[in-house]
């Protein structure tokens, strides 16, 4: 793999750490949503590497991932 390849891997999965940590902070899916846009747009991913309908349903799937647990 090419370094630049490594970098933004290492960068989407940071992304991921971090969206998956906002989730217990939120109050509805909707928000985590908008907090893991505002996330991706911040590192330069939005819009290049990753869309905004991945970012929605990747939410939804840890969102209940993570409520389920609760349940």
């Amino acid at each position: 793999m090419s370094k630049t390849k490594n970098w933004i891997m290492d960068i989407e999965e940071k992304l991921w750490d971090d969206v998956a940590k906002e989730i217990p902070n939120c109050e509805h899916e909707t928000e985590a949503q908008a907090k893991a846009i505002k996330l991706a747009d911040e590192t330069g991913l939005l819009g290049n590497y990753i869309e905004v309908e991945q970012l929605e349903e990747a939410v939804n799937e840890m969102w209940n991932e993570f409520w389920a647990k609760f349940n």
